[in-house]
């Protein structure tokens, strides 16, 4: 199915005649690590990427539907673009039961660093402005993704690695010696005294972002992009890769967003001292988390005031954690958003969590009173068949964990609840909403000021970081947030997915 692109509301329009054309990407990497001015309005020269105006003919690709926004920060020829992914294995045993197609994709972004969709070489000198940051937690068993930055080293892309310290395998290890061993190439091993994580310092925190950009690739329509961020749910290879269902969400030619992950990424790869806590860190330093003129591109601000990523263009949030959140001040992402939910008959509410754990139990609370209020709701959670995770989780079949089901057994309406085999994060919601307390900034997804009386709309909660309090309050990790309607629908479908699979059950509690 051949990617479909909305036309511009109104609203749209007037922004996209505001639109500056920028002939190249605003940052990028550094050759080496660098440990940039915080204070700066906008990114160092040594942060600053300058791409020739080298368009490549156009090659129709097939894929998945994608979702744009008409005003285009990067000129009319790179509009905002956005992209879902997913793994779905029907098993999680046998080569034939393995579903790569996330990972393929993301093969793809990193080759268009330095082919084009034709599967030419690109001009070296596109080539060396072209930069490459992956991050990861996992890569046991994996074959994809390494391969493809190391080409793209070997062809004078530079290429940024970020990995744990805690979950270093021998195929990541791998990756890191043949990377580093070129030009173009760099690793950091993240660890910080007894934490194990890049900004974290507190005791067990661990790196768990999983993040892939690129400053010049193409669509999966072949269109060429620049600055294409992705994250998701996915580790890159195995048991939390192929075999086991995942997703993703790419964002391309959103330069504000770029800016703003680039400084994230730029804050991991210097292990900077966030205090453990990310948000107030970015709020008390906006004005380098963003670029003065934005809004003259059609954004609704400049910077990242309020320490969370914005981009009413692609209708995106990126939560960053550590957070100090607790469960009444406000600052857990998912608590913002399910407090945001006008409760009726119409509302829906679907979680597919890898894990459930007590110490968000504050979030269980929260779907009853919703489900008391009329939202049907319904769980998929991890089904623990193997001995040792049945150990180190839950101590049951389902990855929701006892104290949640004991919550959920309070709901008047049972709150429906079944296990396969899900790695992702996710949480889907169709229901009326009130404005985001925690980002008044955010947009209907008509383009509007978030009405005070609420507004139907369909949202998709995803990212790295599952229902456990580490990964909220200690671990770096990333949370997204869309209410983009074609990226909620192909979510949808991957929940209808996954009841399908050999492991899918329903669980009794």
């Amino acid at each position: 199915m051949n990617s479909r692109k909305t036309g511009p509301t109104i609203t749209a329009l007037l922004a996209s005649s505001l639109a500056i054309f920028m002939g190249a990407a605003l940052l990028a990497a550094p050759a080496a690590v660098a440990d940039t001015d915080p204070e700066s309005p906008i990114p160092d020269t040594s942060d600053s990427l300058s791409v020739p105006e080298l368009l490549e003919s156009a090659y129709a690709l097939n894929g998945p539907t994608v979702s744009e926004a008409s005003p285009a920060p990067y000129g009319t020829d790179f509009p905002v673009v956005m992209e879902a992914n997913f793994a779905r294995p029907h098993y999680d045993v046998g080569t034939a039961n393995a579903d790569f197609a996330l990972l393929d994709d993301l093969e793809r972004l990193i080759r268009g660093s330095y082919l084009t969709p034709t599967g030419q070489l690109k001009p070296k000198a596109q080539r060396s402005a072209t930069v490459v940051n992956v991050s990861v937690s996992r890569m046991e068993k994996s074959v994809r993704v390494g391969r493809e930055m190391i080409k793209a080293a070997q062809n004078g892309v530079t290429v940024r690695f970020i990995h744990g310290k805690a979950t270093q395998s021998a195929e990541s290890r791998s990756l890191a010696k043949k990377l580093a061993a070129q030009k173009t190439g760099h690793v950091v091993i993240c660890s910080k005294g007894k934490s194990l994580a890049c900004m974290s310092s507190l005791n067990g925190a661990i790196a768990h972002a999983k993040i892939v950009m690129v400053s010049d690739t193409y669509t999966r329509d072949g269109d060429r992009a620049r600055g294409a961020v992705w994250t998701g749910s996915s580790n890159y290879g195995g048991r939390s890769g192929e075999y086991t269902y995942n997703n993703g969400i790419t964002v391309y030619n959103d330069k504000k967003m770029w800016v703003q992950m680039s400084r994230l990424w730029n804050d991991m790869w210097a292990r900077r001292n966030i205090n453990n806590d990310y948000l107030s860190y970015v709020s008390a330093r906006s004005s380098s988390y963003g670029y003065a003129g934005a809004t003259s591109a059609g954004y609704s601000s400049n910077f990242a005031t309020r320490g969370m990523f914005y981009s009413n263009l692609s209708n995106y949030t990126i939560y960053a954690t550590p957070i100090k959140a607790t469960p009444t001040n406000g600052r857990d992402p998912v608590l913002n958003m399910l407090n945001r939910v006008v409760p009726d008959n119409q509302c829906r509410i679907r979680l597919m969590e890898n894990r459930f754990k007590y110490r968000r139990i504050a979030v269980a609370y929260k779907l009853v009173e919703l489900s008391k209020g009329g939202c049907r709701i319904s769980a998929v959670g991890f089904k623990d068949d193997n001995k040792k995770n049945y150990q180190e989780h839950c101590q049951i079949v389902i990855r929701i964990c006892r104290p949640i089901l004991d919550v959920f057994k309070t709901s008047v309406t049972e709150i429906d609840t079944a296990y396969a085999h899900p790695h992702d994060k996710t949480i889907l919601v169709d229901a009326k909403l009130k404005p985001n307390k925690l980002n008044p900034e955010e947009r209907t997804p008509e383009g509007h000021m978030w009405p005070q009386s609420g507004h139907r709309a369909t949202l998709v909660l995803a990212g790295s970081a599952a229902l456990t309090g580490s990964n909220l309050v200690m671990s770096d990790e990333v949370t997204t947030e869309t209410t983009d309607p074609e990226i909620y629908d192909q979510y949808l479908n991957h929940w209808k997915a996954i009841t399908t699979t050999r492991p899918y059950g329903i669980f009794r509690y």
